[in-house]
């Protein structure tokens, strides 16, 4: 979702499932797999997108709503996986059966690597799963990154962001809306910890800095369903991004990735 030679369009969105398509003039390729197979294949062709035209997946972390669908997929349609081995062993941990280890491709975070046209840097993630990480895709001199299910921006992460002409970044949750809710203490704690996920407010923060290093695309992701809220998260980037006197549709464009169906381009 960027330009004609690079784009990202969100499939899900959530702690209910999470799943990105990433696309080029001539390849596709899936980030992550969080909901079930049948889903994911609906989805991909409301885009007009058949599952054996993906190239590969690319799995940020072994969360359930992340891989929920993957075991399913893979066995089905024998697309190429990549993750990190920390990641690799909770996906072998989690599948019902086996499937063809020729498909298992085990990457490095801080290392590039490329599949066909598209080259990816994967980088670290701060959230209590080992090996998580976001991803950097860059082709035809346009890049876009995708940063969810992260506890705190970190150098890392921040820096390899910054230069995206778009940047889907977590917006998780909001401070009050937590605080304030049913979840037990330690779930807080645990949510708006290092190893957790990311709040409106910092997501926020980021995005000013991201918008003044160049990034003109902005997609708010992985919202929780019981502590945000779409307009809640807008509504803090934008106050955020007003104070900077950036606005948007002139300065930037912004839009909240949808939970359940494919969040479609604005511009």
């Amino acid at each position: 979702m960027v330009s004609e030679s690079l784009s990202i369009t969100p499939l899900f969105s959530g702690s209910s499932g999470n799943s990105i398509l990433v696309q080029t003039r001539g390849r596709k390729l899936l980030v992550d797999a969080g909901q079930n197979c049948k889903k994911i294949v609906e989805a991909l062709s409301t885009l007009s997108v058949m599952p054996d035209e993906l190239s590969a997946i690319l799995i940020t972390h072994d969360h359930i709503d992340h891989i929920s669908g993957l075991d399913v997929f893979t066995r089905k349609f024998g697309i190429p996986i990549f993750a990190t081995s920390s990641t690799w062993r909770g996906i072998h941990a989690a599948e019902r059966k086996p499937h063809d280890e020729a498909l298992d491709h085990t990457i490095s975070t801080g290392e590039t690597f490329t599949i066909e046209d598209i080259e990816i840097t994967a980088f670290d993630t701060p959230h209590d799963a080992d090996g998580s990480c976001g991803y950097r895709f860059s082709s035809e001199g346009k890049s876009v990154a995708i940063a969810t299910d992260i506890g705190w921006m970190t150098p890392i992460v921040f820096e390899s962001l910054r230069g995206c002409e778009t940047v889907l970044l977590e917006a998780n949750y909001d401070k009050d809306m937590l605080w304030n809710g049913e979840y037990p203490y330690y779930l807080k704690k645990r949510i708006d910890g290092e190893n957790g996920h990311l709040c409106n407010d910092d997501c926020a923060k980021t995005m000013v800095a991201l918008c003044k290093a160049g990034t003109k695309h902005f997609i708010l992701g992985h919202l929780s369903k019981e502590n945000n809220l779409p307009q809640v998260a807008e509504r803090t980037v934008l106050r955020a991004m007003e104070e900077e006197d950036l606005f948007r549709d002139r300065d930037f464009t912004l839009q909240v990735a949808n939970r359940y169906i494919p969040t479609l381009p604005l511009f």
